[in-house]
């Protein structure tokens, strides 16, 4: 046990150091009283004036005692064992069954979310399991007589579909026997058909020619038909022009008579004579105009036969030249009905290849699915081998771990709490749907590093308080796991709680440019009335000397071998060299070079008539290397501290 859990044992009456007062002995509280008596006489001698005045030597006994070297920091006390407690998955919150600040029992219920699909997967496990469970003693018991006659009826099936290949193999090569002749008789009817329309053509060809030796063409014929026409046209126009002339000249000779019948009932010799002239003039002109108009019937006559003629050629000719293109046509056709024949002959070439190889594989597949029927029928009669046995273990055993994770998975629907302690938070109300991801692990150490808890309750167990404290990185190095320390709290000024260093973080921590370590220090002992978010003060040992000689530090110039000190012997000052050891608050190891009991001038300090500079407790109280306070400054080597 170390010099400062000696200090703050749990006898403790509130004072600082009470294990180290104790072991003072009375030679040194004599030697302690003899110099503070000493520093105020000096002091009320020098303080008679009201000018400052120089200070008379000042000087300290080296003693031997314990020399503590300490930093301290500001923290937080939190608990030691917070956890941050989720429902494994997520679903909807169905109830929220505690409140902030209640304090639960282990395994008492926190929450419940849905658990209809927990449910369902547990009992699919459970099926699951079940099969596995029968399939592996199928696998022990080997087949049953209801399995074998089912197996008989499956042999019988594979033979049948061999059976139903080969005849289906035979009807292919009977269809493709049937496609080839088909295509044969096709081929041969286009080929006929070919050689009869090339027949036909060369007919419609020559009568063709023989229409033509007339005209050359129809378009002659229709030529020679439009003239034709308009030559009857032309007659039948004269024809009507010369009818019109023998209705006049009938008209005149009606006229005419009429006035020679008037000149021979008035006896007009000279009447009778002009229209007897003029009667027989209409009939001479009469009898000529009958001559023309049987001229111009025949002329028509003529016209209309030629007409006639002309267009038989025309029509003839336009026959013709139909016929011919119609047995063009009919040759293309030809042409096309045979190409089209051996492209279907050697699609049908294609398909029946392609329906033959089918049925052999047909054929093929059914005598490989009757040996494989065979095999596997011969596999499941035959004794269970290692592997099967393996296996079916294998599948149990697989069956029962998705088991036990369903009936988790299905228990994990209402939250416990697994272990006693007080909520100090809930998150999620009822109906809200909740994330998953489990409880995790909280308390000092973890918030030392990250931030604030994320569960849907947080739990804290307030046995074994701790601090997280922020060190400046000059002090951080100097702590180690497992150093003591003491913590004080302000709303527990007169309680000095013992505690040890349980980690110093290893990323920094920055505010306002000022950087610090946060360490985590467990408190030794507990006390009822500490709460989580205190504030606490934290010292930590970080140097011990246990029975050296010590001299104040202001004393030693230098360090380690090459330090000095000034000692005053028989009133004369000399410089002696010494070796330095641990450079605690206030006072520094001597490791060698002096002796107990020899007095070290301390440097001297100006003492003003007011007492504001210098006198007892001028400066900083820190403590001695005996571990008692004492002043920085003053008379006497207050500040020398007492030893054992």
């Amino acid at each position: 046990m170390n010099a400062i859990t000696d200090r703050l044992s749990s006898g403790s009456t509130g004072r600082r150091w009470p294990g180290l007062l104790a072991r003072v002995g009375v030679v040194n509280g004599l030697l302690a009283a003899l110099l503070v008596g000493a520093g105020v006489v000096a002091y009320l001698t020098v303080a008679g004036g009201g000018t400052t005045t120089a200070g008379a030597v000042r000087t300290a006994t080296v003693a031997r005692g314990v020399v503590l070297s300490t930093i301290s920091a500001t923290g937080t006390l939190q608990a030691a064992t917070q956890l941050e407690l989720n429902f494994a998955s997520s679903g909807q919150l169905l109830a929220v069954t505690v409140t902030p600040g209640e304090k639960v029992k282990k395994g008492q219920v926190l929450g419940r979310i849905d658990s209809t699909s927990a449910r369902q997967a547990l009992r699919q496990a459970e099926a699951s399991f079940k099969t596995a469970t029968a399939n592996f003693q199928s696998t022990l018991t080997g087949e049953t007589a209801p399995q074998r006659a089912q197996d008989a009826v499956s042999v019988a099936q594979a033979r049948q579909s061999v059976t139903n290949a080969k005849i289906s193999l035979a009807s292919t090569k009977k269809s493709i026997a049937l496609d080839k002749l088909t295509i044969a008789a096709s081929m041969s009817q286009a080929q006929k058909q070919l050689e009869a329309d090339q027949g036909q053509l060369q007919v419609d060809l020559a009568k063709q020619k023989a229409d033509s030796a007339t005209y050359a063409n129809a378009d002659a014929a229709a030529t020679a038909v439009a003239a034709d026409k308009a030559k009857l046209a032309a007659d039948q126009a004269k024809q009507q022009a010369d009818q019109q002339s023998q209705l006049i000249w009938q008209q005149q000779q009606t006229s005419d008579q009429a006035s020679l019948k008037t000149a021979q009932n008035n006896s007009d010799t000279a009447g009778i004579a002009q229209y007897t002239n003029a009667t027989n003039y209409d009939q001479g002109t009469l009898n000529a105009l009958s001559k023309v108009l049987q001229a111009d019937g025949f002329t028509i006559t003529q016209d209309q036969s030629q007409l006639s003629a002309d267009q038989a050629v025309q029509s003839a000719l336009t026959s013709d030249a139909a016929a011919i293109k119609g047995d063009e046509q009919k040759l293309s056709q030809d042409h096309t009905s045979i190409a089209s024949a051996k492209n279907s002959r050697i699609a049908s070439q294609l398909k029946d290849a392609q329906s033959l190889t089918s049925a052999h594989q047909q054929l093929a597949s059914a005598r490989l699915g009757l040996r494989s029927t065979l095999a596997s029928i011969a596999m499941k009669q035959a004794p269970p081998t290692p592997s099967a046995l393996a296996a079916g273990q294998a599948s149990v055993l697989q069956a029962q771990i998705s088991l036990a994770n369903a009936r988790k998975a299905f228990a994990e629907t209402t939250l416990r709490a697994p272990i006693a302690g007080v909520v100090s938070a809930v998150s999620g109300t009822v109906g809200s749907q909740v994330s998953g991801g489990g409880s995790t692990a909280g308390g000092a150490a973890a918030s030392s590093s990250s931030g604030s808890s994320s569960g849907f309750v947080t739990l804290t167990n307030l046995k074994g308080m701790q601090v997280v404290g922020g060190f400046a990185e000059t002090d951080a190095i100097k702590i180690k796991a497992g150093q003591a320390a003491t913590v004080t709290v302000d709303a527990l000024p007169s309680e000095q709680l013992p505690a040890h260093v349980l980690s110093i973080a290893g990323a920094a921590t920055s505010s306002s440019g000022v950087v610090t370590y946060n360490a985590v220090f467990a408190l030794d002992r507990n006390e009822p009335k500490l709460k989580p978010g205190m504030t606490a003060n934290v010292e930590v040992v970080v140097g011990e000397a246990d029975n050296v000689l010590h001299v104040p530090t202001a004393a030693v110039r230098g360090s380690g071998s090459n330090a000095t000190v000034s000692v005053l012997a028989n009133g004369k000052q000399s410089s002696v060299a010494v070796v330095a050891g641990l450079q605690g608050d206030s006072s520094t190891a001597i490791l060698g070079g002096l002796k107990a009991g020899q007095e070290v001038v301390l440097p001297s300090v100006a003492i003003s008539s007011s007492g504001t500079s210098g006198g007892f407790g001028a400066g900083t109280t820190t403590t001695g290397g005996a571990g008692v306070p004492r002043g920085g400054g003053g008379f006497g080597g207050i500040g020398g501290g007492f030893g054992p």
